[in-house]
């Protein structure tokens, strides 16, 4: 009897006798391996037909990923590069901004620089002015003064009493030194009220150059300035002026003598030394309240005193400070 034996790979062998020539036992385990062999000739595609097409959707998803990393990685160096160049413009629009701003500042504080010397050389010019004007008037006063000195020894002949006579010598003294005296003082006043108001014309600059409005500031420091300039012409013309002491003529038929007049002629002199002055001082007083009312303005300028132009000398921002220059 012929039996066949199938091979894994479906190839089938034929064999003859196979009883005759092995044993029980080499029988059953030919038989088994033939079972076995034949199992796995039919499982083989069926593991093949299951495994295939899942290698390939697992190729498909791991390109698909790869895909999607790379175009992720390609979209954030896009990003990186846009945000790069970005923050470089906006550094270059700061820088040309800085520069743009660091000479517009320049420029203030040269102007700034340039107001503030005319102004110094004007006011310069101007005490200088005052001081020749005053100058003169005393030089031509000091020949007055010799003459008018001269003539009250002659008038003082009348009087009998020598201690009198000395008195009244040392009163006409002192009404022209206290005419000086007291002009001196008002010079002295007028020149602190003009360093005030150049430190109040220096704070207006300065405000006017960081946009504020000034120009009631303005005003005020023009008639200050007025003010000041009316002051020192009365007192240049009051420097010139000199109080001779006049005697009051005796009448034959009064009993009075020139002693007993005296007293009254000498304060009449005081006296009109006394309203003249007065008549100065008032131009002083007004010069002192027309700065004020410039300073007052100033102030009102909301955070004057913090407003500050750079020095064209360095490239440091100015600060906002409180100085008054």
């Amino acid at each position: 009897m012929d039996e066949f034996l199938i091979y894994p790979q479906g190839g089938i062998v034929v064999f003859t006798n196979l009883f005759n020539n092995c044993s029980m036992s080499t029988l059953n385990k030919l038989l088994i391996s033939s079972v076995f062999s034949l199992a796995l000739s039919f499982n083989v595609p069926i593991v093949q037909a299951q495994t295939g097409p899942a290698g390939g959707v697992r190729d498909e998803i791991r390109d698909t990923r790869q895909n999607v990393r790379e175009e992720i990685r390609d979209t954030r160096q896009n990003v990186r590069d846009e945000i790069r160049d970005t923050r470089q413009g906006v550094r270059d629009e700061i820088k040309q901004g800085r520069e743009v701003l660091k000479e517009a500042r320049q420029a203030q504080a040269e102007n700034f620089k340039a107001k503030k010397e005319e102004f110094n050389k004007l006011k310069k010019e101007k005490r200088e002015e005052f001081k020749a004007m005053v100058d003169k008037k005393k030089e031509d006063l000091k020949d007055r003064m010799e003459t008018k000195r001269k003539d009250l020894k002659d008038k003082l002949k009348v009087i009998k009493d020598e201690k009198k006579k000395q008195i009244v010598e040392k009163i006409d003294q002192r009404l022209d030194e206290r005419n000086e005296k007291t002009l001196n003082h008002f010079s002295n006043v007028l020149e602190k009220l003009e360093e005030i108001l150049g430190r109040i014309s220096s704070r207006t600059d300065k405000a006017e150059a960081n946009g504020k409005d000034v120009s009631s500031v303005r005003t005020l420091i023009t008639e200050a300035e007025s003010a000041i300039a009316a002051s020192r012409s009365a007192i240049a013309a009051q420097s010139g002026r000199t109080y001779p002491i006049t005697f009051t003529g005796v009448s034959t038929t009064s009993t009075s003598t020139p002693e007993t007049n005296l007293r009254a002629d000498v304060g009449k002199a005081r006296q009109a030394l006394h309203n003249d002055l007065v008549k100065v001082r008032e131009t002083v007083f007004a010069a002192r309240e027309a700065v004020k009312k410039a300073a007052v303005a100033l102030a009102q300028i909301p955070r004057v005193n913090e407003l500050e132009i750079e020095d064209s000398s360095t490239s440091t921002p100015a600060s906002a400070t409180s100085t008054n220059q």
